[in-house]
């Protein structure tokens, strides 16, 4: 069985991924822009002290939703490395034969590009929408301790955590205290005597709580590597695309003057 698919029959599929992509790449830059909450969770507890009441402030879980690492893990699986092999497989098939350099970054090599796929490539990373979308990662704050979450429901997932903050809860209590008169026998009390009376205030211990947060956003770090990833991708891509244009240019195979003066004047 012939399982070798013919150039219309990728150019359509290219068309619905190219689609799928764009879509994508702009929702994923909203998504981060305005949903920096689904990455991030938090877990409060309050055990009250006897006679105090519960705290409903100081009592629930917030988990995360989502890390940055699974939502780019999805987009590239689900969406870019399958939009990028059909883009690059119309590309190979357009400069079939013609003269090819290698891409290596950083030592890595990915593959003998002609000068057809350098500029297809060049044109994906200089993206302004990708490149918001990589812009817009969500971090968290650099200001706070995080270390890979030792709560059971992120198992295996890319969270981080604050280190647990344990206190106590304190309110003041007012009472009336009635001041002893030493002119006065508390056996003889006359009739209209008014005893002098302040308030007393003390502070109390109501209640004991925990407080700790949870996060899979990415460090102010790890975006700035993924951006200077794609930074040193693009100048490796331009150095290719002038190695592989060293070489003298051939004539064109369109016969532009019949082409236009067939085009505006029918001849």
């Amino acid at each position: 069985m012939n399982n070798a698919v013919k150039m219309n029959t990728l150019l359509a599929k290219v068309d619905h991924s190219a689609s799928v992509y764009n879509k994508e790449v702009n929702e994923y830059a909203e998504y981060f822009k305005k949903s920096q909450g689904a990455f991030r969770g938090e877990k409060k507890t309050f055990t009250p002290r006897e006679g105090y009441s519960e705290d409903p402030t100081k009592q629930g879980t917030t988990n995360v939703q989502t890390t940055v690492k699974e939502q780019l893990d999805w987009f590239g699986d689900k969406v870019a490395k399958n939009y990028l092999k059909e883009v690059f497989q119309v590309e190979a098939t357009n400069s079939a034969g013609a003269k090819k350099v290698e891409l290596i970054v950083d030592g890595v090599s990915f593959g003998e590009l002609t000068a057809l796929d350098l500029m297809r490539l060049k044109s994906i990373l200089t993206s302004k929408e990708l490149v918001t979308m990589y812009e817009r990662i969500p971090v968290y704050s650099d200001s706070e301790v995080w270390t890979p979450s030792k709560n059971v429901e992120y198992k295996d997932r890319e969270v981080l955590e604050t280190e647990m903050v344990k206190g106590v809860t304190r309110t003041t209590e007012t009472e009336d205290v009635i001041l002893k008169d030493p002119n006065i026998n508390p056996a003889n009390i006359p009739e209209n005597y008014r005893a002098a009376v302040v308030q007393k205030k003390k502070t109390v211990e109501t209640g004991d709580y925990t407080f700790q947060k949870f996060t899979g956003e990415w460090s102010q770090r790890q975006k700035a590597d993924l951006l200077d990833r794609r930074s040193r991708v693009l100048k490796a891509v331009i150095a290719a695309l002038k190695e592989v244009n060293d070489q003298e240019v051939m004539a064109e195979n369109l016969n532009v003057d019949a082409l236009v003066d067939f085009i505006h004047f029918g001849k």
